[in-house]
C-alpha cells in the first residue's frame, strides 16, 4: 500500500504540527491542574457539619493574625489560640525578616464565632491538604472580624480508607474537653 491519493508533504507536516501543538497545550493544562490548589466542601462532614451556622462561644482568648495573602479574600484573618499546631508556625513567622503575617488583634474568652463553611485544601506542589473553617468572630466589644481557622491535622499512623484520610482535631478555642476521635476528611478534588 502507497501514499493514498491527495495527501502531500505539505498536509502531512501540517498534521504533525497541529498534533505537536495540540500535544503541548494538553501537556501545559495538565501541568496547571496538577500544580494549582484544589479545595472540596466539608461542611456536611463530621465534625464540620455539627459547628456550621451555629453559634460557639470561645472558652480562652484568642490572636488574630492577617496574612499578606489570605486564602480566601473575604476572610482577611487566621484564628489561633495557644493549642493550636499553627501557633508555632505563626509565631515563628512573625519573627521572618519579611514576615508573611502579623498580629493584627487580641480578642478575649467568651467571643461569639459562627462558622459559615468549612473546606479542604490540597496544596498542588506539595500535596498536603488543610481544613479550614471560614466564618464571623464577635469579640465581647462589639468587633466583627471575617476569620478563617486550620482545624485539623492529618495522622500519618492511622489506616486510610479508601482516598479519605484520617484527621485528629485539637482543642479548638469553644471547646472545653479534647475530641480525641479520628474522623475520615476527602481529599481535594480537581475541579
Amino acid at each position: 500500500m502507497g501514499i493514498k491519493e491527495g495527501i502531500t508533504g505539505k498536509k502531512v507536516i501540517k498534521i504533525f504540527i497541529i498534533c505537536i501543538v495540540v500535544g503541548f497545550l494538553l501537556f501545559v493544562l495538565a501541568i496547571i491542574q496538577t500544580v494549582k490548589t484544589k479545595s472540596t466542601s466539608i461542611s456536611k462532614k463530621a465534625p464540620y457539619k455539627e459547628l456550621i451556622g451555629k453559634e460557639l462561644i470561645t472558652k480562652r482568648p484568642i490572636r488574630l493574625f492577617m496574612e499578606k495573602n489570605p486564602v480566601k479574600k473575604d476572610y482577611p484573618y487566621a484564628l489561633s489560640d495557644t493549642n493550636q499546631s499553627y501557633w508555632n508556625s505563626y509565631m515563628a513567622s512573625l519573627g521572618a525578616d519579611n514576615p508573611e503575617i502579623k498580629l493584627s488583634d487580641s480578642v478575649d474568652a467568651n467571643s461569639k464565632l459562627v462558622f459559615d463553611k468549612a473546606v479542604m485544601y490540597t496544596n498542588g506542589v506539595s500535596g498536603s491538604s488543610d481544613p479550614r473553617l471560614f466564618g464571623t468572630l464577635s469579640s465581647p466589644e462589639g468587633k466583627t472580624y471575617k476569620v478563617e481557622f486550620r482545624w485539623g491535622k492529618y495522622d500519618y499512623n492511622y489506616p486510610w480508607k479508601v482516598s479519605q484520610r484520617g484527621y485528629l482535631f485539637e482543642l479548638a478555642p469553644w471547646q472545653t474537653a479534647l475530641d480525641t476521635s479520628h474522623y475520615y476528611l476527602p481529599n481535594a478534588e480537581w475541579w
